[in-house]
């Protein structure tokens, strides 16, 4: 029992200040100091400047190698797309109109913040250039699902496969991370006063892109929680985890590319899948549920499925 409390003591370590944050910052925009309109402009600004800042300083610091990561990427990959046809096959039972917002709940995690976060918290410089990189390669594939989405469900809007490959392109944190591989690859040498600044634009990242993660949710949509929303919920945090680690576990993984592989995987649904709801017609409301009740639940299933994990690979 005493090493689960440790390992468990240890999870709760890299989970608990992020829940934290989040809730700090869902006060603050209860009692006003967080306005929506900060929280809009401030969104913004970790997306477009200093969360690509953090992806490529953090890469290009670090000693994690594309070419060595190959078997975390290929595990990660291969799970996301398995956990895709998983998801519609769960979202059968229910009415039409929730089934795209119950699919995009269901596998679009928020790697992004809190994915990274967790793996910045366990891992340091190089578990979030691990993480960085898995990050990249499941969102491409997070587009082209969504695109598929827009296919099966849509009838607002059509896309096409050139726009696809235009957002991708364009995307600054696949930029970003990209630039930064190119960069180590190249052996590039970077003056150590580009290297200062970026490191002060990368270390307001978390915890501004998490505070107004925090200011963004709204708790009063639990009260009209139903239980799509809950078996959503349920299936992003347990059975996507489960999926990604069977393949890590197939691809042979050490103990850390086990552990950022969970912890990206267990991470809540993205705020981006209330996003694509609206857009598909379908179940907003059941999308906003989603999100929040995965964020609140993640503290308990990624604290304990990372200690059960350790315990499992000492």
């Amino acid at each position: 029992m005493e090493p689960f409390l440790e390992t468990f003591s240890f999870a709760l370590s890299v989970t608990a200040p992020i829940f934290l944050t989040l809730l700090i910052g869902y006060g603050l925009a209860r009692v006003g100091l967080l306005s929506e309109s900060f929280v809009d402009d401030a969104s913004k600004l970790v997306f477009l400047v200093t969360l690509p800042a953090l992806l490529f300083f953090n890469i290009f610091g670090s000693d994690a190698r594309l070419g060595d990561e190959w078997p975390l990427l290929l595990a990660g990959l291969i799970g996301t797309v398995l956990t895709v046809p998983l998801a519609w096959l769960a979202a059968r039972p229910f009415e039409f109109g929730d089934r795209s917002a119950f699919i995009q709940g269901a596998f679009r995690g928020n790697l992004g913040i809190i994915g990274l976060a967790w793996a910045a918290n366990a891992y340091g410089p190089h578990g979030l250039a691990q993480a960085a990189m898995l990050m990249a390669v499941i969102t491409i594939f997070y587009n082209i699902a969504a695109v598929a989405l827009f296919a099966v469900y849509s009838q607002k809007a059509k896309f096409s496969w050139v726009k696809l490959g235009k957002d991708i392109a364009r995307n600054p944190l696949i930029l970003a991370i990209v630039a930064a591989l190119i960069a180590k690859a190249i052996g590039l040498k970077l003056p150590a006063m580009l290297v200062q600044t970026g490191d002060y634009l990368a270390s307001v990242t978390l915890p501004l892109a998490l505070l107004c993660i925090g200011a963004s949710l709204d708790l009063s949509m639990l009260k009209r929680s139903s239980f799509g929303a809950f078996a959503a919920s349920g299936f992003k945090l347990l059975i996507v985890p489960l999926v990604l680690l069977a393949f890590g576990f197939l691809f042979q993984l050490d103990g850390q590319a086990m552990a950022i592989l969970f912890l990206l995987a267990a991470s809540p649904t993205a705020s981006a899948s209330f996003i694509m709801a609206r857009a598909l017609g379908g179940n907003s409301q059941l999308a906003a549920n989603i999100i929040a009740i995965s964020t609140l639940l993640s503290i308990v299933t990624a604290s304990l499925g990372l200690a059960l994990l350790k315990v499992t690979l000492s």
